[in-house]
């Protein structure tokens, strides 16, 4: 990826084929899909890459799916692209078993949603039989199993329940993955670049005006086409085109915490019903569990949302409606809190098949919501797909079929290279007297790159040291996401190149003042601007996790100072 100020010079001095607004899981698979093609892309975000809701999932490919087996249509097609996605993201993907209790009082779901799995296993085998061997559905279990698996549930509210495949992803390093992916094959992707309106020609979108937020400078990209991949924003982009123009999405705020495994005992991730029609997810991530999510609807997007107490504790009584009386899950026990903001298609908008709407919208420009992280592919090449059959004829001819199905991510070439040099970065890590969480934790976070990252811990053997004591990263990713990975300030660091901030937003605190020096030192920053780095940064995760409120205690702040 290039340097940020190299980013900014051609997005001045270039027309662009296609400018893609948006740096989540959308614009991040549409920028990387075009450019396979040999399309002139750039792409663009008002804040930092994933920092909306394509960083705030419960890291499940599949999220949602079981909820409802009975939807086939999505079901067949998912299934397939989850096993893709295997193959092309080995590092990022990983199969890991979770359970779906049946409770005491729901048999008949149980039931349910047993017949429903199994028939989501043969609908998905019929378009690929590859898949059948990767099916959701496995076994029943019985109660017996169910609570040596998991032994926090309560063994007087379960009576059994149903082992099912799920598929974990980094939803943030799944992003930077992919741009990173579209920059090598010539994408020019930017974040902090807010799109302020648009310029027609010939009734048709060909410049995007935008602001760089860093610099405050305005800027002018040409364009011979637009989409729209904004998410929450999508809808209000369009309105700066057409006034009159009719919102095709809702929003939703949907919430998770991140709990310690002492609080809760399970060796599985779990699908515990909340009602009738919804489950929450207990997620095992990074040494603690996710636990999410809770989904409200709100009025307006917004940059930094926040989990209200309510969400919380709506969180905290669903779980504990099947944990043991002795121990139950408390307000204390939560260490990380984040909520995201998202697009769901409206009610009466045709979308097709799937869950995510893909439209024009006016003056030419294409707009999508409602992408999920294991659709992004096949939805980014049929929103491709749109922009090219406008192109002319001589345009078209030239350019390549869409291969983003043999592209693997995180720089390998094959699973023979993939193995290889897995085998490389662990053996280099070891020497450096990196544990072995920590090697895993660089093979799945950075890919081929997990070597330039040692290259950083070589010349400085104060960098191969732990960020904070119970969280793999060490302080040379710090380093790497800065020089190679468009990380401009603290939170682009500790919330989604490193995720720190997401997992442990306490040990987060303790580690800012120190991680602030270290980037001082990379970028040069004056200690005033230092300070306000840590200021902004503890403020953030204070309102994250809203101690300060609950716990009476003194302000976090002052966990975070030590400059």
């Amino acid at each position: 990826m290039q340097s940020r100020s190299d980013a900014i010079k051609l997005l001045r001095e270039k027309q662009f084929d296609l400018a893609v607004i948006g740096g989540g899981i959308a614009g991040a698979g549409i920028a990387q899909n075009a450019a396979a093609r040999g399309l002139s892309v750039l792409l663009l975000d008002r804040g930092d890459f994933a920092a909306g809701a394509s960083s705030k999932t419960s890291k499940c490919l599949q999220d949602g799916l079981h909820a409802d087996p009975f939807k086939f249509q999505v079901t067949s097609e998912l299934s397939h692209e989850c096993v893709l996605l295997e193959r092309l993201a080995p590092h990022l993907i990983k199969e890991f078993s979770f359970i779906l209790p049946i409770a005491a009082d729901q048999r008949f779901e149980g039931m349910k949603k047993e017949m429903g799995l199994k028939l989501a296993e043969l609908f998905s085998s019929d378009k690929n039989r590859q898949s059948a061997k990767k099916s959701a559905y496995r076994h029943r279990l019985t109660q017996k199993d169910l609570l040596a698996a998991a032994p926090a549930l309560a063994a007087e509210k379960v009576t059994g329940g149903l082992r099912i495949k799920q598929l974990l992803t980094d939803d943030c390093r799944l992003v930077i993955e992919l741009i990173k992916s579209a920059s090598a094959m010539g994408a020019v992707c930017v974040n902090y670049v807010s799109a302020q309106g648009f310029e027609l020609e010939d009734g048709r979108v060909n410049r995007v005006l935008c602001r760089d937020r860093y610099s405050g400078q305005d800027l002018a990209i040409s364009c011979k086409s637009c989409i729209v991949a904004a998410g929450a924003w999508t809808d209000r982009l369009m309105e700066k085109l057409d006034q009159s123009w009719q919102k095709r999405s809702s929003l939703t705020k949907t919430a998770h915490i991140i709990i310690p495994n002492s609080a809760f005992e399970t060796s599985y991730g779990l699908l515990l019903p909340s009602s009738e029609e919804d489950h929450i997810f207990v997620v095992p991530w990074q040494k603690a569990l996710i636990v999410g999510c809770s989904e409200i609807e709100c009025q307006e997007s917004n940059d930094q949302a926040l989990a209200d107490e309510n969400q919380i504790q709506y969180l905290l009584e669903a779980i504990n409606r099947f944990v043991r009386q002795d121990r139950p899950v408390a307000r204390s026990d939560v260490i990380a809190a984040w909520a995201g903001i998202n697009a769901r298609v409206k009610d009466g908008v045709k979308s097709g098949k799937s869950a995510c709407d893909i439209f024009e919208g006016p003056s030419g420009i294409v707009g999508l919501t409602g992408v999920k992280l294991g659709d992004y592919r096949i939805i980014s090449e049929r929103v491709v797909e749109t922009i090219v059959a406008a192109l002319p004829e001589t345009v078209r001819a030239a350019l390549k079929p869409a291969a983003t199905y043999d592209i693997m991510l995180g720089g390998w070439s094959s699973k023979e290279d993939y193995l290889t040099c897995t085998a490389e970065i662990s053996a280099r890590a070891r020497r450096l007297a990196i544990d072995p969480a920590g090697i895993d934790h660089l093979c799945m976070s950075y890919g081929k790159d997990a070597l330039k990252v040692l290259d950083i811990a070589e010349s400085d053997q104060y960098l191969n040291k732990r960020i904070c004591p119970d969280f793999p990263p060490i302080q040379a990713e710090v380093v790497y996401a800065i020089k190679n990975e468009m990380a401009v300030c603290l939170e682009d660091i500790m919330f989604r190149r490193i995720g720190l901030a997401l997992v442990n937003q306490v040990q987060a605190l303790q580690a800012t003042a120190k991680i602030a020096r270290l980037v001082q030192g990379v970028l040069g920053w004056d200690d005033a601007r230092t300070e306000a780095e840590v200021n902004v940064l503890t403020k953030t995760l204070e309102e994250h996790l809203s101690l300060k409120a609950e716990t009476g205690n003194e302000s976090l702040s002052e966990v975070g100072s030590g400059l």
